[in-house]
């Protein structure tokens, strides 16, 4: 068998332990980090939230107001994590079905 073949069939469930079985596994993982944290940053940015700092180096102050830098990577890291578990694939599919 090359190295470009499946060892599973379209349709079959992977064998638990493969590496079919660990991507979905870590792509589920980053897709559960990614979207609350996305989330996270798309309602900073929005300033709906307003965190203190908690980790501080110098004096740090909060950011005070909305910020168009971090309300734009955290609709990009929002996008990401929902691509990531899948939930934009329901959307591709109702379109399709159009």
């Amino acid at each position: 068998m090359s190295r470009s073949e499946s060892p599973t069939p379209k349709g079959a469930r992977a064998q638990p332990g493969s590496a079919a079985t660990w991507r979905k596994v870590a792509r589920v993982g980053a897709g559960v980090l990614l979207t609350p944290l996305g989330l996270l940053w798309v309602l900073q940015g929005a300033d709906v939230v307003r965190i203190q700092p908690v980790l501080c180096v110098a004096e740090c102050q909060p950011i005070t107001g909305g910020s168009l830098v971090w309300l734009t990577i955290g609709v990009l890291t929002l996008i990401g994590g929902l691509v990531l578990l899948g939930g934009l694939r329901a959307l591709g599919a109702l379109r399709k079905r159009r």
